[in-house]
């Protein structure tokens, strides 16, 4: 077969060499008219692992105390990177390393749940920019992802679409996982191809409940069995995601109570002792220095005596659910042994898609959604809602979504500075890596330092699988990859650094990095911190973004940015912000600080829709897709028919009783209840039973104002008589849940009213014909652009954090 032009995808259709006379005598047929397409002779199969949300310092691998035998299992046969980089958040990295272009080139400057009208932060990847999966799907690969997806705008997250947002549009022949920031591990609301798929049924089955990592490998080694079965020869490419290890840390009691005790002597000691365990395994130098703790983050010695038990606790769970995560990669790599092509296998193993995440702020906290809702909860507060919840032992359970302390996720990125939403310093944006190609690599077990970003990967795979990246796509002219192969790393310890020069920036956080030399220019907010006067500082009219302090490392002599040179050089500290700016311009980083411009009264023109009507079996509507009824008046309404002998069930319910609403029958009389993050709990209910017969029914909320977290007055309506009502001091003033979705006739998944969670999904026994929201009820015209900038800003808090 003659080999086809791959620089303009999808592959020409080959021209015809046999011969076509008016019959078939003398006849001959080209059978390559009916071969697909096929890439070049010994291209490998490539499987790309990468875990949320985890530091440099977590994995044993690299000195960690999270024991990872499948990840050292891999580095001892393989190599371990000691120095890749990647952005400091989670969309912004996937974007990055599915391109091979900087993130905010491709429309990903933040996390997309958040997008804006700027072309560095749409979380819309431009068509000049064609991923990975689609260029290895054209030249003959068979591609697949599983878990944590991350690259849907919010509002696309729908049957409506537009689907070439979702996996399958990038290229990837087969999706199984969550098209969000985070997911409940328990109870996820799942996605399979281009279909939402909701909570599978086993979340009810309490003897063997389903559990959203083993069900990830599960389906890995489905999917690469039936590849097998149809085609001995065709490589595959798999993007194993997972959801771990982003909160809500979810595990089984098993796994986490495997490191009882072990975090007793608290986040400092644990620095330390990590600390010496890398430089016992030489994943860094000898002469590297642990840099010292933030005043942001407290001594362990000042946490209260009765605390720290607690405080262990979250350390126990993270650690377990993280082990837990290494075990089903190494399933899936069985598999692949199994299947006699591990040797033919390359393995890129990524521990973390930025530093581990400080978004527990520093109590840690029983539902992760609280910092994102700017709910200030003391550490005392957070031990009594744990314990409403079950206590320590339900740490990890379905019950709680928790996140851990912001200062173990500062040890989880020892020997560095801060962590996750940091792009500024080495605690965001340095993690570890490990390859693995048996067939390839000569000194299995070796240490490769070279300098690699996130953008290297995809330009790496492509290298190796021998596929030039494609100048022309569906027509249109490509953007150049920005990321360099460092395929020759493989074979050479002493491979020339390739990647000399990178921008990073992270919610202003930024930094600039050259031949050594690395420009940090960190903004002073605490990255947890998203309070109105926290922000001040960064209004459009205030912040002077030169005027942040500027720190200069020269990392060949200071692996861990112990030491900070600006003042001896203040030459090269101008020359690398000429450098920052130069860079950010030419990569659409601009403006600074555009994933906060909600916050500034940047938002997108008013809806035109006042009222959303649902009609029929409506299931798993996206948290960031249902009615936008936070922080001001609103209405539920619902037509019904209620037979004879009565009805009970969920009219619509969003989320779950961490953070979400109901409006259901129960006892016969329309209830409503309302969860304030699982911190407020109110609850409504009838007077008195329904009639039969067609109803009408109704919730109306009457807010004191349009504000965050605004109060106000609950009235149910029956045939629009009222029927009962109450006040609710609190409501939730960002988003519900990360993950959690909306449903008509039912609460799927986790439900909102502990009540009725025996009979979930508690499903309505009558009919319901429409439900409707209005978000305008009696609603004045001039207060529409106050409640409007107030629910925007809402929704941008949420994406900071996902």
């Amino acid at each position: 077969m003659r080999e086809p032009d791959r620089t303009t995808l999808p592959l020409t259709t080959p021209p015809f060499e046999g011969r076509a006379n008016r019959t078939l005598r003398g006849s001959t047929p080209d059978w390559n008219l009916i071969r697909h397409p096929e890439p070049p002779q010994g291209a490998p199969n490539v499987l790309l692992v990468l875990i949320d949300d985890a530091g440099f310092g977590n994995p044993s691998t690299f000195g960690g105390p999270i024991q990872t035998p499948n990840y050292t299992r891999l580095a001892e046969a393989g190599l371990r990177y000691n120095r890749f980089h990647v952005t400091a958040l989670c969309s912004p990295t996937r974007a990055a390393l599915l391109t091979a272009r900087n993130n905010h080139t491709v429309g990903f400057g933040s996390v997309g749940e958040f997008s804006s009208g700027f072309p560095g932060y749409t979380a819309m990847v431009p068509l000049e920019c064609a991923p990975l999966p689609r260029i290895l799907r054209d030249n003959g690969y068979s591609t697949a992802a599983f878990g944590k997806w991350h690259l849907t705008p919010d509002g696309q997250q729908g049957p409506a679409g537009p689907l070439g947002r979702w996996p399958t549009g990038w290229g990837f022949d087969y999706f199984y996982g969550f098209l969000g920031g985070d997911s409940g591990q328990w109870d996820p609301c799942l996605a399979e191809n281009q279909k939402i798929i909701g909570t599978p049924a086993e979340y009810d089955d309490e003897e063997n409940p389903y559990y959203l990592p083993d069900a990830m490998a599960d389906r890995t080694i489905e999917w690469l069995h039936g590849v097998r079965g149809q085609d001995a020869r065709k490589p595959f490419f798999v993007y194993f995601s997972t959801g771990c290890s982003h909160a809500p840390h979810h595990v089984a009691s098993e796994w986490a109570d495997r490191y009882k005790g072990q975090f007793d002597q608290g986040w400092d000691m644990l620095r330390e002792e990590v600390f010496a365990r890398q430089k016992e395994l030489g994943v860094i130098p000898a002469d590297a220095e642990l840099t010292a703790r933030d005043d942001a983050f407290p001594a362990w010695a000042d946490v209260p005596p009765r605390l720290k038990a607690f405080y262990a606790r979250q350390m126990e769970v993270y650690a377990g659910y993280s082990e837990n995560a290494d075990h089903n990669v190494g399933r899936v790599i069985d598999a692949i042994e199994e299947l006699g092509e591990l040797d033919n296998t390359l393995v890129i193993w990524i521990w973390g898609d930025n530093g581990a995440s400080m978004e527990g702020t520093i109590t840690g906290s029983f539902n992760e959604m609280t910092m994102q809702n700017g709910i200030p909860l003391t550490d005392e507060m957070q031990l009594q809602l744990s314990e409403r919840y079950g206590g320590e032992e339900s740490w990890g359970a379905p019950i709680m979504d928790p996140h851990y302390s912001a200062a173990w996720a500062w040890a989880g990125n020892t020997p560095f500075k801060w962590g996750k939403q940091v792009g500024s310093h080495l605690g965001g944006t340095r993690n570890p890596m490990v390859i693995h190609w048996p067939e390839r690599i000569v000194d299995p077990g070796g240490l490769r330092s070279q300098f690699t970003h996130v953008t290297d990967v995809g330009a790496t795979i492509l290298d190796i699988a021998g596929i030039p990246a494609p100048s022309r796509v569906d027509g249109i002219e490509q953007e150049p990859l920005h990321g360099f192969t460092f395929a020759d790393s493989l074979l050479d310890a002493a491979a020339p650094e390739r990647h000399t020069q990178q921008y990073f920036e992270t919610i202003g956080n930024r930094a600039m990095y050259k031949d050594g030399w690395w420009l940090a220019m960190k903004t002073p907010r605490i990255p947890w911190v998203l309070t109105p006067e926290a922000l001040r500082p960064y209004a459009p009219d205030v912040w002077d973004p030169d005027g942040d302090p500027a720190e200069l490392y020269y990392l060949p002599d200071d692996f861990s940015q112990a030491h900070d040179l600006a003042a001896d050089h203040p030459d090269k500290v101008r020359e690398l912000r000429k450098l920052f700016w130069k860079e950010a311009e030419r990569y659409k980083v601009l403006p600074l600080l555009a994933t906060l411009s909600a916050f500034f009264g940047i938002t997108p023109p008013l809806e035109a829709t006042d009222k959303i009507e649902f009609r029929g079996d409506v299931q798993n509507v996206a948290p960031g897709m249902i009615p936008r009824i936070y922080n001001r008046s609103y209405a539920i309404s619902a037509e019904l028919v209620i037979p004879p002998d009565g009805a009970e069930g969920v009219i619509v319910a969003e989320a779950d009783h961490l953070g979400g609403f109901s409006l259901f029958v129960d006892g016969g009389r329309l209830t409503h209840t309302y969860s304030m993050m699982g911190v407020f709990v109110y609850r409504q209910q009838a007077d008195t039973p329904l009639p039969t017969g067609e109803v009408s029914v109704r919730m109306e909320f009457a807010a004191d104002a349009a504000k965050p977290a605004t109060g106000g007055q609950v009235t149910l309506f029956v045939n629009d008589t009222p029927v009962g009502g109450g006040r609710m001091d609190h409501t939730v003033p960002m988003r519900f849940s990360a993950y959690a979705g909306m449903d008509i006739g039912r609460d799927n998944g986790g439900v909102v009213d502990l009540s009725y969670a025996d009979r979930r999904p508690f499903a309505f026994t009558g009919t319901i014909k429409k439900v409707a929201f209005d978000v305008k009820p009696h609603r004045r015209a001039k207060d529409e652009q106050a409640i409007h900038t107030v629910a925007h800003h809402a929704h941008a808090a949420h994406g900071l954090s996902s």
